[in-house]
């Protein structure tokens, strides 16, 4: 297939109607025109009662879904708060009208992108933001591997057939490729795409680490291998180098990943809301998985007004124990530290006590955190409150964990057993005590036996915990986690290493 790019014929809808309403522009089809132009009377603010729900607030775009003079759609609003945002609209053209472009040009050569039906600039306040009408697709969900072999072999061929086009969509990720009731799959969001030549092999891979960005093994993960295998055939035979630069790009992806899905913590987005600087005033973050802002601000205010005797006091802070939250007082850099912590763990999918909230106050930090409500590991050593499944059980995912957190470049250098707990819903061993965590680089093994070492130490210190058999199961469960995440690390060294580090351990903590 010839590579192809945009052309000025593709610059506007066709048929188009020029749509003015004071300082409110747009073209739109001549279906929606009249509703169009009633929409843009109002400021963004107040498009809810305008038919239009609100889905989705972030902050570079808004998106509402309803109907426009009977016709189902999706308007995507953008943002341009900043100077970057507002020079690149200047220099690009506006988003939503690059957008119209993109989805023209992408329905002209044959995908099955969805229709766009209007674009232009609304008035939200002072400000003037570009937005974007589409239709929406009936009964369309996300694209998942949970669905059947056949949607995914479709979606396998498609991606072979937009690369082959030279479309390089900049953000297909699942929620921009809908199937609908069919099981046709139908691309959206095309504000970021090259269109261009046939992409590299180092590209491909690099936009199906992507898409599979919710698989361990990425586009080599065996959920995966229907699509991989459609793609494959749908075309040229690829080069025998392939696999490989599909696990360099998965790499890649999760490295990257890790460290933006970190910056998240402290700005506002889908997982976090951070409060607007005010000065003399405490700033709030809040992991919105954990409950709407404003009630967890308030839950946590009032904890923070009377919160009793500290569990603890030391030199970096105090601990409190609450009926609902743990929450840990250090200074506001620490605390920050300690709050990202928390989200590289998620992304890490390494089972936490539930990050809640983040107060910063003249220069102090508080770090809520969700307060899992059973004893520490030791506490349950100590008590011989594990029989043999409970203790072969809490190996294998504490080994998963640690395996998790090593493939991702992460590291805990305060690991023991006092700062485990078993979840009492899942069964999964919390790591609860994230002060420890640091970041390296993922191909980096240093500090991977010192993590091991501390554990084996504690296991043994516990009168053997289960003997050999928990430490093989503990060690098996580690292997594997790196095996899933395409990782295969010098075990025997980081062994030996682990065993020393073990050893010194032990010395250390004899008394």
């Amino acid at each position: 297939m010839v590579p192809h790019r945009p052309t000025s014929s593709n610059d506007s809808l066709p048929q188009s109607v020029a749509v003015v309403n004071g300082r409110a522009r747009a073209v739109a089809s001549p279906t929606i025109a009249a509703a169009v132009q009633h929409l843009l009377a109002s400021d963004v603010a107040s498009w809810d009662a305008q038919g239009l729900s609100r889905i989705k607030e972030r902050t570079v775009r808004s998106v509402f879904s309803g109907t426009l003079a009977g016709v189902p759609v999706h308007v995507k609003v953008f943002r341009a708060d900043t100077l970057a945002d507002r020079a690149r609209d200047a220099v690009r053209q506006p988003r939503g009208e690059r957008e119209v472009k993109n989805l023209l040009v992408a329905r002209e050569h044959g995908l099955p992108a969805v229709e766009p039906l209007a674009a232009g600039i609304a008035i939200d306040g002072a400000d003037r933001r570009s937005f974007v009408v589409t239709r929406t697709i009936a009964h369309a969900t996300p694209f998942s591997f949970a669905l059947d072999a056949a949607v995914q072999h479709r979606v396998g061929a498609l991606l072979r057939t937009i690369h082959d086009s030279g479309t390089q969509p900049g953000d297909l990720h699942a929620d921009n490729l809908l199937i609908d009731s069919h099981g046709e799959p139908w691309l959206v969001d095309f504000t970021s795409v090259r269109f261009g030549d046939v992409p590299s092999l180092a590209r491909r891979a690099a936009a199906l680490a992507f898409l599979c960005q919710d698989l361990d093994g990425g586009a080599l993960d065996p959920r995966a291998h229907t699509l991989l295998a459609a793609y494959v055939e749908a075309g040229r035979e690829l080069a025998p180098t392939f696999d490989r630069e599909l696990r360099l790009a998965t790499h890649r992806w999760r490295a990257q990943a890790l460290v933006a899905f970190g910056h998240r913590a402290l700005r506002s987005c889908k997982h976090t809301f951070a409060a607007e600087r005010r000065r003399a005033t405490p700033r709030w973050y809040v992991h919105l998985p954990s409950g709407a802002a404003e009630t967890v601000i308030a839950a946590a205010s009032a904890a923070l007004a009377a919160p009793g005797e500290p569990l603890r006091r030391g030199r970096r802070g105090a601990v409190w124990l609450l009926p609902q939250f743990a929450v840990k007082e250090r200074d506001a850099g620490a605390a920050r530290r300690l709050w990202r912590a928390a989200y590289w763990l998620t992304f890490a999918r390494v089972p936490i006590a539930m990050p809640v909230a983040l107060c910063i106050d003249r220069g102090r930090g508080f770090v809520f955190a969700e307060r899992v409500d059973a004893p520490s590991l030791a506490a349950e050593v100590a008590a011989g409150a594990l029989d043999t499944n409970a203790v072969t059980a809490a190996a294998r995912s504490l080994g998963d964990s640690l395996g998790r957190l090593h493939a991702h470049g992460l590291r805990n250098r305060d690991l023991k057993l006092d700062n485990l707990v078993r979840d009492p819903r899942s069964g999964a061993v919390c790591i609860v005590d994230l002060d420890g965590v640091r970041r390296a680089s993922t191909i980096d093994t240093r500090g991977q036996g010192a993590d091991l070492g501390r554990l084996l130490a504690a296991f043994r210190g516990a009168n053997e915990l289960g003997g050999d058999a928990t430490v093989r199961t503990f060690l098996r469960s580690y292997l594997r986690a790196h095996r899933r995440l395409l990782q295969t690390p010098p075990l025997r060294r980081i062994l030996r290493r682990a065993e020393q580090r073990a050893g010194e351990w032990r010395s250390a903590h004899a008394n």
